[in-house]
């Protein structure tokens, strides 16, 4: 009876499948954990339909802050992975990186209407965030623990800047501090502040302005760990998004959260990010075409 137990358990070993968490951050409107809109973030529905469509898989979840999410891959955790990260040749020395996931605009300044139109920084192509972050008239906000594009990292350690650090979640309202006043400007991506926005008790009239130096799009990617486990997920995921890139349905949940202003003027790089997932092209550095963290 016993040698019997075992061999049964030793069956069900052989071919119980691999166990793939993904690792999910406080983030709307991209992963929304709480509040009236919890699980219709963008990555959230996005996940759905990666989930469903990776069987050989057994899908779990684990929810995380930003940092953690970070230091779970250099510290070389197996079977993880995660939705919209964005590129970088440092990220990769620790992840593997699938094709592009999703396109979405790009890092911008967001400030209460008519408030800093009359700026020096404002230029016709977008905001100076050298002359922003270095006035010190005012205070500008950002998320730590990301990736930000070259013009803008400097700025955050400099001696002179204005930026405050703010970990911008369901329960810090990156809207609510330009609505209040505590803030003049938040560095953010417009569809986050526009989620934050609708929020508020009273929503406020809020403007964007592309930064100056970067590009207007962002491309986020999947990215799971190294070991044999993350790498057959990579495998799965590369062999799925060039289908999943001509549904309807995956196209709206990653616009989920886009105003028809941000879906025209990302038209053009969806549609080139649709012909590079049928080529299934690797990732690379690209700042302008920086939805992630």
């Amino acid at each position: 009876m016993l040698l019997r137990c075992l061999l049964l358990l030793l069956a069900g070993s052989a071919h119980a499948k691999p166990q793939l968490t993904w690792l999910q951050t406080d983030w709307p409107p991209h992963q929304i954990v709480s509040g009236p809109f919890q699980g219709q973030g963008t990555f959230d529905l996005l996940l759905q339909q990666l989930s469903a469509a990776m069987p050989q898989f057994e899908h779990q979840t684990r929810l995380v802050n930003l940092a953690r999410l970070e230091q779970a891959f250099l510290q070389q955790e197996p079977a993880l992975c995660a939705l919209g990260t964005l590129y970088s040749e440092q990220r990769a020395q620790s992840r593997l990186f699938s094709g592009p996931m999703a396109v979405g605009p790009a890092l911008a300044v967001g400030y209460i209407a008519g408030k800093l139109t009359a700026h020096p920084a404002m230029q016709d192509n977008g905001a100076d965030m050298h002359k922003l972050a270095l006035d010190r008239a005012l205070t500008g906000a950002y998320q730590p623990n990301r990736l930000y594009p070259d013009i803008i990292e400097p700025l955050l350690q400099h001696p002179d800047t204005n930026l405050t650090s703010h970990a911008f979640t369901s329960e810090v309202n990156a809207a609510g501090l330009l609505a209040g006043n505590r803030v003049d400007y938040v560095v953010e991506y417009p569809e986050r502040m526009q989620y934050y926005n609708l929020l508020l008790p009273q929503a406020a009239m809020l403007e964007h302005r592309a930064i100056v130096g970067a590009n207007v799009a962002s491309v986020s990617y999947i990215t799971c760990s190294t070991d044999e486990v993350g790498q057959a997920a990579i495998t799965a995921v590369n062999k799925l998004l060039p289908k999943l890139w001509q549904q309807a349905e995956y196209v709206q949940a990653m616009q989920r959260w886009l105003d028809d202003s941000a879906r025209r003027r990302l038209s053009t790089d969806l549609q080139q990010l649709q012909q590079q997932a049928l080529m299934q092209l690797k990732p690379r550095p690209d700042d302008a075409v920086d939805t992630g963290n």
